[in-house]
């Protein structure tokens, strides 16, 4: 059954009157800034991993980080999946790299040994530690949700679930069966010259595609046909890219509506997920800062079954879309370094949005603001809100 999706504006229907102001180029090269956000943001909110599919059996793990801090995802025998901080209970060592599958988790330091549940079930040399018992050691579980096929985790427990803070964007995407998709790539190490927050805002906005785009999307998504899509979420935003008449791709999903089907979608959930759909196809981006001025994209590819199963060649029409993105991710990836270059001139004055088309770039900023002016769960001994960091960011210092 179809369900209805919102309508989307043209970008030009909405025109607010009064011009907004972008962050000051400081919060973008500040340390200060950076590591805030590191402690204020990534390490209190929930973060994106990875997909399910791309760790689909017992043992099967994907490792990642909530801003600074490792994480490992595994399949549990179980079917559910379990996310621990990557170090070891003994010295700290990280655990497991990238991608792999593991009956069980040994130390490479010291073979300190653990159950893919977390348990400590091996010491190495057990007498030199006393009475230490190793069924009282675990790994330090992260909380961990599943979301339309998306792996989600968060250093904090205590945080309203996943689900219910995106239930109007879950029922928005009904008809995509999103969380059935096929995935099919996913790489793990895509670095980029700029702050975090530069590579967020160059994928919420489309006011660039028509310019920064000409090898790639911007000849079938141009900017002129720019949707809004609803406005003031405050844990995500979602705008649509219409395709032109002529480019549209061939459709194999009965359940999507018209607009559904001329659409491809671009949605943020704050703070480091960034997802494009279309009928066919999703892309995912998982951002890790690396540096104030660089920052790892990690991301994949996955396909809905119904255009796998209606395709005469699909892994033909894969390999292009891949190749379709890697060139779209090189022009954005010029310009985001363009971006950070520019703002090591740290100008005082803040620069400006595009009323309408850069409206999420201000929506971030606000889930920002709120964040950077938040007392962090369980923060360190005498540190203080970063009260001053958010009056930078919002430009109003």
């Amino acid at each position: 059954m179809t369900s209805m999706a919102p309508k989307g504006l043209h970008f030009k229907e909405h025109r607010p009157s009064g011009a907004l102001r972008i962050a000051n180029q400081k919060v973008y090269t500040d340390p200060a800034t950076y590591e805030a956000e590191l402690s204020h943001v990534f390490a209190q909110d929930w973060v994106l991993i990875g997909r399910h599919g791309t760790i689909p059996k017992p043992g099967d793990y994907m490792t990642g980080k909530a801003g600074k801090k490792p994480v490992v995802c595994i399949r549990q025998k179980d079917g559910s999946i379990k996310a621990f901080g990557n170090f070891c209970m003994h010295r700290y060592a990280r655990l497991l790299d990238g991608r792999g599958k593991t009956g069980r988790i040994v130390c490479p330091y010291h073979a300190w040994t653990y159950d893919i549940t977390g348990q400590l079930i091996g010491i190495s040399d057990p007498q030199g530690f006393g009475t230490t018992c190793k069924a009282d050691i675990k790994l330090v579980e992260l909380a961990c949700e599943v979301w339309l096929g998306f792996v989600f985790v968060s250093v904090r427990q205590d945080l309203p679930s996943l689900a219910s803070r995106l239930a109007p964007l879950t029922a928005q995407l009904a008809n995509y069966d999103l969380g059935n998709y096929v995935d099919d790539y996913a790489k793990d190490t895509e670095h980029w010259g700029g702050n975090w927050k530069l590579v967020y805002e160059n994928f919420v906005e489309s006011y660039h595609l028509t310019y920064a785009h000409p090898r790639s999307i911007g000849p079938s998504n141009p900017t002129r046909l720019v949707e809004l899509g609803p406005m003031g979420h405050k844990h995500f935003s979602i705008h649509y890219n219409p395709y032109t008449p002529e480019l549209m791709p061939e459709i194999w999903n009965p359940a999507l509506t018209e607009d559904e089907r001329r659409w491809f979608l671009v949605i943020g959930i704050y703070p480091n997920t960034l997802i494009g759909m279309d009928a066919n196809f999703c892309w995912y981006l998982m951002l890790e800062p690396d540096a104030i001025n660089r920052t790892n994209s990690r991301w994949g590819l996955a396909y809905t079954p119904h255009a796998i199963k209606g395709m005469t060649e699909p892994e033909k029409y894969a390999a292009e879309i891949k190749k379709l993105f890697d060139t779209a991710f090189e022009e954005d990836k010029e310009m985001v370094a363009r971006v950070q270059e520019g703002a090591t001139f740290d100008a005082p004055e803040p620069g400006y949005l595009h009323s309408s088309l850069e409206v999420y770039v201000d929506e971030f900023r606000q889930y920002l603001d709120r964040m950077l002016e938040a007392e962090p769960a369980e923060a360190p001994a005498g540190q203080s809100r970063s009260q001053e960091l958010a009056r930078q960011w919002a430009g109003r210092v």
